[in-house]
């Protein structure tokens, strides 16, 4: 039997959804990965998350997590609806431990993703170019077809080339939540173009213009200190966690 058991969104070619399980940067003993789409062996510890997978974490919770001692949500986007809905209302109490990626929701931790805690951003390059973009596979559309700077989308990329890419840039424009995070981290000027208000819980927000107009405001960038207080955070859940 498997001590811990990570389950996230594995079948995706979403790069960010791939590399936001923290059992990819913390030790956790002996361990195994699932995509939510399979079963919940019996384990110690179920950790769920992370990325926008809320609904996937409560279905999870509530009917087939009961093999599980410990249910653990890791570094989830939880919008403020979902919080005050009625299906957190019922996986809290089953649940030992809710860590959220959005700043100041009731009832959770405060857990940036865990993908933070990776070693390709210890050392970021100097940058080689003014601008680079980095795009959301399936919600950029128009926004993308304007752009005329270096860019890459994420879908079917590693977390390495998406770092390398956006660290190319003394500004990443993006759309896509971990690209914005990424950049961030990286400590690069940072345009957020978002799509949806999934991008509204950044303790520190980007800098954030609309799609029709985003190349105007290309002067507003601005960077973000996120890092170390963002891994401060998740060792500080771990911590929590391991005490369990």
């Amino acid at each position: 039997m498997s001590q811990t058991v990570f389950q996230h969104l594995r079948h995706t070619p979403n790069v960010g959804d791939l590399a936001c399980s923290p059992g990819n940067y913390l030790d956790f003993g002996p361990s195994e990965f699932r995509d939510f789409s399979a079963p919940v062996p019996p384990c110690d510890l179920l950790v769920l998350g992370g990325g926008q997978v809320f609904n996937q974490c409560a279905d999870a919770v509530v009917n087939h997590g009961a093999a599980a001692r410990h249910k653990v949500i890791w570094g989830v986007g939880i919008s403020e609806t979902q919080q005050r809905g009625l299906m957190f209302d019922i996986i809290a109490p089953h649940c030992a431990l809710i860590g959220c990626r959005d700043w100041g929701r009731a009832g959770c931790d405060y857990v940036p993703c865990a993908s933070l805690l990776s070693p390709l951003f210890d050392a970021a390059p100097a940058p080689e170019t003014e601008v680079v973009c980095f795009w959301h596979a399936r919600k950029s559309g128009s926004v993308a077809a304007q752009n005329t700077y270096p860019s890459r989308d994420n879908h079917d990329i590693s977390m390495a080339e998406a770092i390398a890419h956006m660290a190319r840039g003394e500004t990443v424009v993006s759309n896509s939540y971990h690209g914005t995070l990424w950049a961030m981290a990286l400590g690069r000027k940072v345009l957020c173009v978002p799509f949806s208000d999934k991008f509204n819980g950044f303790r520190e927000p980007p800098v954030m213009a609309v799609p029709e107009d985003w190349q105007n405001a290309l002067g507003r960038a601005e960077r973000r200190d996120i890092l170390e207080e963002a891994r401060a955070a998740n060792h500080v859940f771990y911590e929590k966690v391991r005490n369990l």
